[in-house]
């Protein structure tokens, strides 16, 4: 990979340095960084490449053999038919990132970074994540062959940490995230705000814009953490509005954090441009728990410079929007992702985007990686309580019901051969009253039946087998 033309620029006070992997901040003010080429003469879309490749001519150059791909990006851009008319504008967008390969947004930049440290190199990577940024990378690093170590947080969400262990990560978990505990040798670090992993979020802008003819929305909606996804797509604006004639030239961008850690939002509503770091959060939008956002004071300027604006969400509001995504309009996002529909309702509600508005929000991550919140939502939403209980987990039957369960679950049995195989499987001495006990409430609750009554020598047998929520349970 040819690093010649490409230098590093801080977003905030525009220092400049020399291109290097590991380099994240400025070292003057701490802010993120951002990738500048020398050469970016026009806007394609290269038809004979797959994923992010096929806007490669707006990327730092990689070589063909190193550009590792899983089908990202490309994603659909979803036009509304019943949220626009709840929410009363024109047009309503959907750009959902849910379907990517790993179910994020974020396997955009992964694609990217991945394709670089192998083109330089590097066998080795570390990360450390609040989830999908984690998940993302270690299945792109399996498909390129490089070892993976991820380091977490006890809080994350539990679809994420699956993804990461069967992608076969090394998975370690701190405390607190402090990068010089982790860096080694030549190992490549990948953290959110790299600039290389913050470069390739710019072509979701860029896929909007072809998906809309050539156009710009009005408003574009965004989740904010880091505030990187704010900031590539105002450069991806920036180098459209250079290189493209467009007819729409005036879009906004619309930033949107949860009330508990928002500290773009609140400098936005002080009339800062620079960003005061929180000293707590009261979210539990884990992915956009960011106290110290190193893309804020860029992220800022963006919002100020479109004359966008920045808002801020209670969780309940972000939950609630996240049922009304999926029940309209068949999207299952994560809470993360979800929050720029509650955004939308809100400023809707407050007057701020007219009526006869093109707005599009960036959907970037899929519901399903957020287990816990989906049940609490499905627990609210739905009278399935008790199943959706057993299946995750947390109804216990306790030993005896379970030994019985199992014995049904290899043939159908009566209550003495019940009694015998408790004993002599088991080592269960429990009086048959007690069996029966057991096998009537083991009815009730819909794990067993009765199947068929013989008489034997003159004694009635009742048979029990296990219905299908039995069988599911066992």
């Amino acid at each position: 990979m040819d690093m010649k033309n490409i230098i590093l620029r801080c977003t905030y006070c525009n220092t400049i340095y020399n291109f290097d992997i590991n380099k994240e901040l400025c070292e003057k003010c701490g802010s993120g960084l951002s990738i500048e080429m020398s050469k970016l003469n026009f806007l394609k879309i290269l038809k004979n490449e797959i994923g992010i490749w096929k806007y490669a001519n707006i990327l730092p150059n990689v070589d063909k053999k190193f550009r590792f791909s899983l089908g990202e990006a490309n994603t659909n851009l979803h036009k509304s038919t019943w949220i626009k008319k709840d929410v009363k504008v024109d047009e309503v967008w959907f750009k959902d990132e849910t379907t990517e390969p790993t179910g994020s947004y974020l396997d955009r930049s992964s694609a990217l970074f991945i394709s670089i440290i192998s083109s330089l190199g590097y066998k080795n990577i570390v990360t450390y994540s609040t989830g999908n940024l984690g998940a993302s990378l270690s299945a792109y690093s399996s498909k390129a062959g490089l070892k993976m170590q991820v380091y977490i947080k006890p809080g994350i969400d539990l679809g994420k940490l699956y993804q990461m262990i069967a992608y076969g990560a090394e998975v370690n978990i701190i405390k607190n995230f402090k990068e010089e505990l982790i860096k080694k040798g030549d190992t490549a670090i990948a953290i959110e705000y790299n600039p290389i992993i913050n470069e390739a979020k710019k072509t979701i802008m860029l896929e909007i814009f072809f998906q809309l003819n050539k156009n710009l929305p009005d408003y574009i909606i965004l989740p904010m953490g880091e505030g990187g996804l704010v900031y590539s797509t105002f450069k991806m604006l920036i180098e459209i509005k250079n290189l493209i004639k467009c007819k729409n030239n005036k879009m906004k961008i619309i930033g949107v954090q949860p009330e508990g850690c928002a500290p773009i939002v609140k400098a936005f509503e002080k009339g800062l441009d620079y960003i005061e770091i929180e000293n707590e959060s009261r979210t539990r939008i884990f992915d956009l728990n960011v106290m110290n956002p190193k893309f804020g004071n860029a992220a800022l300027k963006a919002i100020r410079e479109t004359n966008g604006y920045a808002i801020s969400i209670s969780d309940n509001e972000i939950f609630n929007a996240t049922m009304i995504l999926a029940r309209k309009e068949g999207i299952l996002a994560e809470p993360a992702a979800s929050l720029t529909l509650a955004g939308l309702i809100k400023l809707r509600k407050d007057g701020e985007i007219e009526k006869d508005s093109r707005i599009v929000c960036v959907i970037t991550g899929s519901g399903l990686k957020d287990p816990k919140i989906m049940k609490e939502i499905a627990l609210k939403e739905s009278n399935l309580s008790s199943l959706i209980e057993e299946l995750s987990g947390k109804i216990q039957l306790g030993n005896t019901k379970m030994a019985i369960l199992k014995l049904l679950s290899e043939k159908e049995m009566y209550g003495y051969q019940i009694w015998k195989e408790l004993r002599e499987k088991y080592d269960l001495n429990i009086k048959m009253p007690t069996i029966y006990q057991h096998l009537s409430e083991l009815i009730e609750k819909g794990y067993i039946k009765k199947t068929i009554s013989r008489s034997i020598l003159g004694r009635k047998r009742e048979y029990y087998s296990l219905t299908d929520k039995g069988k599911n349970l066992v």
